[in-house]
């Protein structure tokens, strides 16, 4: 049959139309799958934000700005001694230094350090008030968490470093640093604002030592001291100290009257919390 014109014309119109449509409707679907380009993406870099955010909440390094930043333990140093626990409470083991700058017969000044662990950078701090001379103690002894208000859980610091800071013929001094951010400072009190010094052991007259009382989670640093005028019956007294911004704050005390025979008597003139060695 033979077609006109006319409908030959109708016809190439319609297809005309039809391909014109076509090409229309596979256009109009790019914007959308434009928009959902950048959605993917963001799902996809969704994980890395939370992943990041996570990390920063558990191991994030003391510092916003980066890696703390002090000097390492020069080779030189004299008295090194270390010890090991997490004092910035991120979750890993950092460790504690103490060392001489002197020589080997004068090696103060003395200073404590910490490198972090998970490349978080370390930490110094000059102890001011550490012995002079090689034959007093002055050394790393350890961390226990202290920081636990009654009844509250700990401030998530970590633990507080406990260094011997000198020794006499009777006694040792014991002083608490705390990390905070990217600084080592030493915690004062409980006696005004002096840096924190605690007696551990005594004469048969006086006794001085130190417990961490209290379960993982709740312990909190007490100061004891007895005191005797003939030897055999001491007045002893045990105050409870609370970590408040940056200072040992003292609970009323806690007194007593026990005789020398007394078991008890013992912990009056010795260090004991976990993690700490005797000094």
């Amino acid at each position: 049959m033979e077609v006109s014109p006319a409908r030959s014309f109708v016809a190439g119109m319609a297809v005309l139309g039809l391909v014109a449509f076509g090409g229309c409707s596979k256009d109009s679907k790019k914007p959308n799958a434009a928009s959902a380009s950048p959605s993917a993406a963001s799902s996809s870099a969704a994980p890395t934000t939370t992943s990041s955010s996570s990390s920063s909440t558990e191991s994030a390094p003391p510092s916003s700005s980066g890696p703390c930043s002090a000097a390492a333990v020069p080779g030189s140093a004299v008295n090194v001694t270390t010890a090991d626990a997490d004092f910035d409470g991120d979750g890993s083991n950092d460790t504690l230094t103490v060392y001489g700058t002197g020589s080997a017969s004068q090696p103060s000044p003395y200073h404590v350090h910490v490198d972090l662990g998970g490349g978080h950078g370390s930490l110094d701090a000059a102890i001011v008030d550490a012995a002079t001379d090689g034959a007093q103690v002055v050394k790393a002894l350890g961390g226990a968490e202290i920081t636990a208000s009654a009844g509250l859980l700990p401030d998530g610091s970590g633990v507080e470093a406990f260094v011997a800071i000198g020794s006499g013929a009777s006694d040792t001094l014991v002083g608490v640093f705390e990390v905070t951010d990217c600084t080592l400072t030493r915690l004062t009190g409980p006696q005004g604002n002096a840096p924190s010094s605690f007696p551990i052991g005594g004469s048969v007259t006086h006794l001085d030592g130190l417990r961490c009382d209290g379960s993982a989670g709740g312990q909190r640093l007490v100061a004891l001291s007895a005191t005797s005028d003939d030897g055999f019956t001491y007045q002893t007294k045990e105050t409870r100290l609370t970590v408040a911004n940056g200072h040992l704050d003292p609970d009323p005390p806690i007194t007593d009257t026990i005789s020398a025979q007394d078991p008890r008597l013992q912990a009056f003139s010795s260090l004991d919390c976990q993690g700490v060695q005797a000094p």
